[in-house]
């Protein structure tokens, strides 16, 4: 049997807890601080970025591994296994799977899947990889996970617009309406980008509340083995409820929170709360 590396992008959230129970290979991406680059994993905490932009007023910049870095990260990856199935960040987000394909393609044993998603819905087809990676052979366990992709469902709601629009990814009447009106944005994940869903009015908190019962309730037919949960959450207590919302609503066998990346944090801003689950 081939010995399969499982690898990804540090944009899956995932602990180093649960990597080391998956048993999956981290290629960190950059984040620009002022003058000073650092790796987004696995040291970068979500509140170094909240104090900086608190600080300097500006966001900091993200940037995914270069093509020289995936070559070098492959090359490591290959040392004791005899192929490697990278799950890499959305394509429609980022420059992180065409530079790891550039990087791939001096290799023969090296598969790179466009995750099509972000975050947690990268998590869980990283997990359902390291499950499956002694199942069957490597091109097989590719074509299964792109299957597997297209089942995973994934959305986001964030409190303020503020993160987005000093990115330039929202107007400046955009956010100044949602600000004044007290209108919570949601935004799904579709066909690997992101795209402007529903909108909730009122306080954070309802809003939170209405948009979990929203999402369960518009995808019934739900795999009941995980719920991964990507936040930003900053009121441990206020986390505990949303999880405990969830568990009252339907069974999941899993209920596992993740603390979004740095390249999540700087454009979600503090407490950004997704959800991601596979349909049956």
């Amino acid at each position: 049997m081939e010995r399969i590396c499982i690898a990804a992008d540090s944009t899956f959230d995932m602990t180093l807890d649960l990597v080391q129970q998956y048993g999956i290979e981290v290629s960190a991406s950059y984040v620009r601080m002022g003058d000073q680059d650092y790796l987004d994993y696995p040291d970068l905490k979500q509140s170094d970025l909240f104090d900086y932009y608190r600080s300097a007023k500006k966001l900091p910049q993200t940037a995914a591994a270069n093509p020289n870095d995936y070559e070098t990260f492959f090359q490591e990856c290959l040392k004791d296994h005899d192929a490697v199935v990278f799950i890499a960040k959305s394509s429609g987000m980022s420059s992180c799977y065409a530079n790891a394909v550039t990087a791939a393609g001096n290799f023969d044993n090296v598969y790179v899947i466009d995750s099509l998603s972000i975050s947690s819905g990268s998590s869980l087809l990283a997990m359902e990889a390291s499950r499956k990676k002694n199942d069957m052979p490597v091109k097989e366990l590719v074509e299964y996970l792109t299957t597997y992709r297209d089942k995973i469902i994934g959305s986001f709601i964030i409190e303020t617009l503020e993160y987005l629009h000093e990115g330039g990814r929202c107007s400046t009447l955009a956010y100044l309406g949602a600000s004044a009106l007290q209108i919570r944005q949601s935004i799904n994940i579709r066909d690997g980008k992101l795209v402007v869903g529903k909108k909730y009015m009122g306080t954070y908190k309802h809003a939170l509340k209405e948009f979990i019962d929203t999402m369960l309730a518009q995808h019934e037919q739900m795999d009941d083995e995980v719920v991964m949960i990507s936040h930003a959450i900053q009121d441990e207590a206020l986390l505990n409820a949303l999880i405990a919302q969830i568990d009252s609503l339907h069974y999941f066998k899993q209920i596992i929170p993740l603390s979004v990346c740095a390249a999540v944090a700087c454009h979600g801003g503090p407490n950004a709360f997704g959800l991601f689950f596979v349909q049956k």
